[in-house]
């Protein structure tokens, strides 16, 4: 009897002692900074359920369907109706038509890393309509500060080879740089904002007596976004 009464004293003595440290680990667990497993343009790649979205802004509307690979890669489906020629100033209504792929590669409580590359169609609709073949590739930095938000920045090389047009072939590149935030108000929803600041440099051909070239302009993007977790 008194070994039983000795190890019931120390069973609950040892429950008293890890009920604290449990508690608190769950507690941290629940709040530890970062989104909730899965980011519209941010570092947490999508895995289970689905994920729709809008993007709105300049130079695009996009409507996007991204679903899991792997448990730490995606692929998505998306539709854009674009407004501006390459993310320029210049504005020109256009279609687009791609599949972005993102690969987690570093993944800590402080920091994340993603790759991207995003190829796919576009068509513009000028007098003479160009289409051409996108192939950006770029990586996500992000930092989770705290329960569902994390702020990053995107570094990308945009590439889109036009083949048809007065000026094609027409190669257009140049790299894009810019800040993100990305906020999650409930488990299957998310808001935010994502910019890119940098250059497109339009190598095109000669055309009817034109000599073909190089020209350079600025290029950004800027939008707003809302995503949604099917359940």
């Amino acid at each position: 009897m008194t070994n039983r009464i000795r190890a019931t004293v120390a069973a609950i003595a040892l429950f008293a002692a890890t009920t604290p440290v449990i508690a608190l680990a769950q507690s941290d667990a629940a709040g530890r900074p970062g989104l909730t497993g899965w980011s519209v343009v941010g570092t947490e790649t999508v895995s289970g359920r689905p994920v729709i979205d809008v993007q709105t802004g300049w130079p695009s509307t996009t409507f996007g369907y991204t679903f899991g690979t792997s448990a730490s890669s995606d692929i998505g489906l998306r539709f854009g109706l674009l407004y501006g020629y390459e993310g320029t100033t210049n504005s020109q209504f256009g279609l687009s038509f791609y599949a972005p792929l993102r690969f987690q590669v570093l993944e800590n409580r402080d920091f994340k890393l993603v790759l991207h590359v995003d190829p796919g169609l576009k068509l513009y609709t000028m007098s003479s309509a160009q289409f051409g073949f996108q192939f950006p590739v770029g990586i996500v930095m992000g930092f989770p500060v705290q329960p569902n938000l994390e702020i990053g920045v995107g570094l990308d090389l945009n590439m889109t080879l036009i083949v048809t047009g007065h000026f094609s072939p027409q190669f257009i590149f140049g790299p894009a740089v810019g800040p993100y935030v990305e906020y999650h108000p409930a488990p299957n929803l998310s808001v935010g904002l994502n910019t890119r600041f940098g250059a497109a440099i339009d190598a095109y051909s000669s055309y009817q007596g034109i000599s073909g070239g190089t020209n350079t302009n600025f290029a950004f993007t800027t939008q707003l976004f809302l995503g949604y977790r099917l359940p």
